[in-house]
């Protein structure tokens, strides 16, 4: 009997059928990917530990539907844990409301209004550490994938080495230094004007 209530708390989809249910396997050299692990997606995600705290992306995302919000969150943060990108928590960030008040009528029946609201809730995710062609994919396959009512705004930053300033001053001084002359440009512009001119 109390085998029968555990059962039935669970939802359908969630319970495993033998039949159906694959048997996950290691890597090795033959087969090098190894097959899905059954209901690892109803998991949190596991995040990986931050090892210099350097951050390079901030990831924004906004909808009216806290539900696909949170389905759409969990799924970024997944493909994150896959990448091997160190990933925040999903973070709630306050909910904007706007509240509207429509007159129904706008002679006799002034007085009998309307009211409307809009809720726009919100999520973030951080990522730090990661090599900006991993998190460039990590972008990509979020909005391949996007959903429907859910906006996303990502925020990326990349860390160039010392002295990228001075390498670029000096590739700036010879372009500059590869100039025309005046006299050469007053020539150029007189041809150009004779041909024009024909």
């Amino acid at each position: 009997m109390f085998r029968l209530r555990a059962l039935q708390a669970v939802p359908r989809w969630a319970r495993s059928n033998s039949s159906t249910q694959t048997q996950w396997s290691a890597p090795s050299e033959s087969n090098p990917v190894p097959q899905v692990v059954p209901g690892t997606g109803l998991q949190l995600p596991q995040l990986h530990p931050r090892t210099h705290d350097i951050p390079v992306a901030n990831v924004h995302f906004r909808s009216h539907h806290v539900r696909l919000l949170d389905l759409f969150t969990h799924f970024a943060s997944h493909a994150a844990t896959a990448l091997g990108i160190p990933t925040s928590n999903v973070a709630y960030l306050p909910t904007q409301r706007r509240l509207w008040t429509v007159i129904r009528s706008p002679f006799a029946h002034k007085k009998s209004q309307e009211n409307f609201e809009r809720k726009v809730h919100k999520r973030a995710i951080k990522a730090w550490d990661a090599d900006p062609e991993v998190v460039e994919q990590w972008i990509k396959y979020i909005r391949l994938h996007g959903m429907g009512g859910v906006g996303i705004k990502v925020t990326r930053w990349e860390h160039l080495p010392i002295g990228v300033g001075r390498t670029m001053l000096e590739g700036v001084e010879l372009e500059l230094d590869k100039t025309l002359p005046a006299e050469e440009i007053k020539e150029l512009g007189e041809k150009i004007l004779k041909e024009e001119m024909a």
